[in-house]
Protein backbone atom coordinates (compact mmCIF):
# COMPACT_ATOMS: atom_id res chain seq x y z
CA UNK A 1 0.00 0.00 0.00
CA UNK A 2 1.25 3.84 -0.89
CA UNK A 3 1.47 4.71 2.69
CA UNK A 4 1.93 9.07 3.33
CA UNK A 5 4.10 10.80 5.88
CA UNK A 6 3.00 13.50 6.57
CA UNK A 7 4.57 16.65 8.59
CA UNK A 8 2.49 17.49 11.84
CA UNK A 9 4.01 20.92 12.15
CA UNK A 10 2.16 21.68 8.71
CA UNK A 11 -1.08 21.78 11.08
CA UNK A 12 -0.39 25.34 11.29
CA UNK A 13 -4.47 27.05 10.25
CA UNK A 14 -7.11 27.17 12.43
CA UNK A 15 -10.29 26.16 11.09
CA UNK A 16 -13.71 25.71 12.28
CA UNK A 17 -16.01 23.10 10.31
CA UNK A 18 -19.99 23.63 11.48
CA UNK A 19 -22.70 21.48 10.77
CA UNK A 20 -26.14 23.50 9.64
CA UNK A 21 -29.22 22.78 12.10
CA UNK A 22 -32.80 23.58 11.05
CA UNK A 23 -35.07 23.94 14.01
CA UNK A 24 -38.99 24.09 13.63
CA UNK A 25 -41.42 26.45 15.08
CA UNK A 26 -45.06 25.36 15.40
CA UNK A 27 -44.29 23.18 12.54
CA UNK A 28 -42.57 26.22 10.32
CA UNK A 29 -38.92 25.14 9.46
CA UNK A 30 -36.70 27.95 10.54
CA UNK A 31 -33.61 28.90 8.16
CA UNK A 32 -30.54 26.86 8.61
CA UNK A 33 -27.85 28.01 11.33
CA UNK A 34 -24.85 26.85 11.66
CA UNK A 35 -23.37 24.84 14.72
CA UNK A 36 -20.07 24.44 15.56
CA UNK A 37 -19.07 20.48 14.56
CA UNK A 38 -15.52 20.22 14.98
CA UNK A 39 -12.29 23.26 15.64
CA UNK A 40 -8.52 22.31 15.20
CA UNK A 41 -6.01 22.62 13.42
CA UNK A 42 -4.90 21.52 9.50
CA UNK A 43 -2.76 21.98 6.61
CA UNK A 44 -4.76 23.90 3.93
CA UNK A 45 -3.46 23.64 0.06
CA UNK A 46 -5.01 25.97 -2.53
CA UNK A 47 -4.39 25.92 -6.13
CA UNK A 48 -0.73 26.98 -6.58
CA UNK A 49 -0.27 29.82 -9.85
CA UNK A 50 1.36 27.68 -12.02
CA UNK A 51 -2.10 25.28 -11.84
CA UNK A 52 -4.33 28.17 -11.67
CA UNK A 53 -4.89 28.42 -15.54
CA UNK A 54 -5.74 24.74 -15.79
CA UNK A 55 -7.98 25.00 -12.30
CA UNK A 56 -10.22 28.06 -14.31
CA UNK A 57 -10.82 25.64 -17.55
CA UNK A 58 -12.29 22.90 -15.03
CA UNK A 59 -13.94 25.33 -12.85
CA UNK A 60 -11.97 24.35 -9.21
CA UNK A 61 -9.58 27.61 -9.13
CA UNK A 62 -11.77 28.44 -5.68
CA UNK A 63 -11.43 24.92 -4.58
CA UNK A 64 -8.83 24.17 -1.49
CA UNK A 65 -7.96 20.79 0.31
CA UNK A 66 -8.15 21.05 4.05
CA UNK A 67 -5.45 17.96 5.68
CA UNK A 68 -6.78 17.38 9.53
CA UNK A 69 -6.38 14.56 12.04
CA UNK A 70 -9.29 11.80 11.34
CA UNK A 71 -11.87 13.04 12.91
CA UNK A 72 -15.40 10.82 12.59
CA UNK A 73 -18.88 12.45 11.78
CA UNK A 74 -17.64 14.44 9.19
CA UNK A 75 -20.21 14.83 5.42
CA UNK A 76 -20.29 16.99 2.93
CA UNK A 77 -23.13 18.70 4.18
CA UNK A 78 -21.02 20.86 6.84
CA UNK A 79 -19.33 23.91 6.22
CA UNK A 80 -14.98 25.48 6.69
CA UNK A 81 -14.60 28.89 7.78
CA UNK A 82 -11.09 29.59 7.49
CA UNK A 83 -9.78 32.72 7.56
CA UNK A 84 -13.02 34.48 8.11
CA UNK A 85 -14.19 32.87 4.55
CA UNK A 86 -16.82 29.81 4.58
CA UNK A 87 -16.25 26.67 2.29
CA UNK A 88 -18.59 24.14 1.27
CA UNK A 89 -17.28 20.56 1.93
CA UNK A 90 -17.17 18.82 -1.37
CA UNK A 91 -15.64 15.83 -0.81
CA UNK A 92 -14.08 13.81 2.13
CA UNK A 93 -11.09 11.23 1.94
CA UNK A 94 -11.03 9.74 5.15
CA UNK A 95 -7.52 7.99 6.24
CA UNK A 96 -5.75 8.98 3.25
CA UNK A 97 -3.23 6.60 2.33
CA UNK A 98 -3.50 4.98 5.76
CA UNK A 99 -1.79 8.37 7.07
CA UNK A 100 -4.25 9.14 9.92
CA UNK A 101 -5.48 12.07 8.17
CA UNK A 102 -8.94 13.29 6.48
CA UNK A 103 -8.32 15.59 3.28
CA UNK A 104 -11.37 17.39 3.14
CA UNK A 105 -12.09 19.00 -0.68
CA UNK A 106 -14.07 22.36 -0.20
CA UNK A 107 -15.04 24.86 -2.68
CA UNK A 108 -15.31 28.70 -1.30
CA UNK A 109 -18.69 29.99 -0.53
CA UNK A 110 -19.37 33.15 -3.01
CA UNK A 111 -20.43 36.38 -1.26
CA UNK A 112 -22.33 37.54 -4.57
Amino acid sequence: MNKMNFDFSKLNQPIIIYELKTDSDNGMPSKPRKVVFHECFAHVESISLKDYETSVQTGTQHNMKVFIRNYPGITNKMTITHNNQDYNIEQILTNYRQSGFTVLIAKEVSNA
